[in-house]
């Protein structure tokens, strides 16, 4: 998944370039996270899934699939433990109004927010990614932990990817059982491999004399009447419901 996550990046045709698509996915990412309006989330959701069907197909899909399966266990985990007024009951579980409530809000907003991030990690390089930080003027430290964060997020993918394929040949799914034991091996395993990986970089940077700056390459913005449109549908969910 990590070549293929580069390739799908380097093929992509978003319909924003350049450093502006960056600046973009950052405000609609703080819009989308902060508001509790359902409307603006369901805005978000379908305007920033439009942009990444249209830039890279079906890779927008294979891309979410991992993310959502750890969010829908978390989702269940809410439902079920928060106190309420009782719906349904399974065995010693109950799950409340209340929990069903505020999974449903949580869910929604988590998918939104997946959503804008997907446009910019399906489309966006890490070159491209440096630029339009370093037309911040941010301090060199702050551009090398976000890029880092960034790069960790594809080697995460990729990991995950390679490890549900490996469960799900297994038989890792096939019981309710099985389905949460194989998913917590696969969450202790990514913390581990995310921290052995996180120490083979350090070593690597150091080995070739990394002085804490990123060269930065130069790119064109474009995609001003895109930006503008969906902020303009971002607003108008916000204050016409």
């Amino acid at each position: 998944m990590h070549g293929t996550l580069e390739r799908i990046q380097v093929d992509a045709t978003p319909a924003v370039n350049g450093p502006l698509r960056v600046y973009f996915v950052f405000s609609a990412l703080v819009v989308t996270a902060l508001t509790t309006d359902l409307a603006t989330h369901v805005a978000a959701m379908a305007a920033f899934a439009l942009l990444s069907v249209h830039a890279v197909g079906r890779a927008y899909v294979r891309l979410l699939r991992y993310p959502l399966s750890f969010l829908l266990s978390s989702l269940l985990l809410i439902a079920i433990t928060l106190p309420g007024e009782p719906v349904a009951e399974f065995w010693v579980l109950t799950v409340s109004a209340r929990g069903i409530d505020v999974a449903a809000a949580t869910g929604v907003r988590a998918v939104a927010s997946l959503s804008v991030l997907s446009f910019l990690v399906l489309t966006t390089t890490a070159p491209q990614l440096v630029a339009a930080l370093d037309g911040l003027r941010l301090p060199a430290p702050i551009v090398e932990l976000l890029l880092l964060v960034y790069r960790g997020i594809q080697v995460l993918i990729e990991q995950s990817a390679r490890l549900t394929t490996a469960a799900r040949l297994r038989g890792g799914f096939t019981s309710r059982r099985s389905l949460f034991r194989t998913t917590k091996l696969i969450g202790a395993s990514l913390l581990v491999s995310s921290i052995d990986r996180a120490e083979a970089v350090g070593t690597a940077m150091e080995a070739r004399n990394y002085a804490g700056e990123m060269p930065v390459p130069g790119y064109e913005s474009d995609g001003h009447a895109v930006v503008g449109a969906v902020f303009c549908l971002l607003v108008a969910a916000r204050w016409l419901t």
